[in-house]
């Protein structure tokens, strides 16, 4: 979603690049939505019908690494009960998608770039080679090329991740495109929430536009969704837009945690504390709302 001239000149990039097989590093901050251009490139791809596997790199331990990606055999090591394929052979015929590729360790970054360069995996406690056929395309917000020059990224692996680099412009770059993003969400979550239509008042609009958005897309998302969920009016004003600031120079996204707390406290604030209604008002279950306020105590 976005107009603007450099979402635009994005998507060109995109959809030429879809065309081949040619590996791809999507750059850009969090939440700036690289995982989604990355699913563009392959729904416009020849590899379209085929699978899209994901691997988020930061939040695999790296003991765990080289199963996930490649696999083991059973009885490869104490937990392997069974054989199990990994994301390079679930990928086979389609996108395998590596996202915060800039998270990988050395040994890693070095077998991965020699299952790159052969196309063939061997799965842990195997001697078998396992032929690959994938398109690659990975994310980082990290400065790889700076990460090379310190040494903790494999300089013939970048080679070998950005044949074609497209890197994702913040939203406070992308003139015009709030107003579109807000009320894509708007109406999302409008029809989530089970709420008649909503608008968003030329004020709250201003102050959307005025607003840093440290947490790009994302953040707009979730700030967007809070206002749907707690606010009783068709017309969305700005004090129904909470965004944080540190100070009033320098702007923050909220986490995803920190966000639930707020909503829950903002609720049970306007019902003066009665669970049930807040509940409602949240689209949670009482006893849920209940257990959220224990962990928050």
């Amino acid at each position: 979603v976005g107009s603007s001239e450099v979402m635009q000149k994005v998507l060109e990039v995109a959809s030429r690049v879809a065309g081949t097989d040619a590996n791809v590093l999507i750059t850009g901050e969090n939440g700036t939505g690289k995982e989604l251009l990355a699913r563009e490139i392959h729904r416009l791809s020849a590899r379209g019908g085929e699978v899209f596997i994901t691997v988020d790199v930061g939040s695999i331990p790296a003991s765990l690494f080289e199963s996930e990606l490649f696999g083991h055999e059973k009885g490869a090591f104490t937990d392997a009960k069974e054989q199990r394929k990994g994301r390079f052979e679930l990928a086979h015929g389609g996108t395998l998608f590596l996202d915060e590729i800039g998270n990988l360790d050395l040994p890693m970054q070095a077998k991965l770039l020699n299952a790159l360069q052969s196309r063939e995996i061997n799965r842990i406690g195997s001697t078998r080679s396992v032929q690959v056929d994938i398109r690659l395309i990975c994310a980082t917000n990290a400065n790889l090329e700076q990460a090379v020059k310190e040494g903790s990224f494999r300089e013939d692996l970048l080679y070998r991740i950005n044949t074609i680099v497209i890197e994702m412009p913040p939203l406070r770059e992308r003139e015009g495109d709030v107003e579109e993003l807000a009320a894509f969400f708007l109406d999302l979550y409008s029809r989530k929430y089970e709420r008649e239509p909503l608008v968003i008042s030329a004020q709250a609009l201003r102050k959307l536009r005025a607003y840093a958005w440290p947490g790009n897309v994302r953040e707009l998302q979730h700030v967007i969704e809070r206002a749907v969920i707690l606010s009783n009016s068709r017309s969305l004003e700005s004090d129904d837009f909470l965004l944080q600031t540190k100070n009033k120079h320098k702007a923050y996204a909220m986490t995803l945690e920190e966000m639930e707390r707020s909503m829950i406290e903002t609720s049970l604030e306007k019902h003066h504390g009665n669970l049930t209604k807040a509940a409602m008002q949240l689209g949670i279950s009482r006893q849920t709302l209940y257990n959220k306020i224990r962990k928050y105590k």
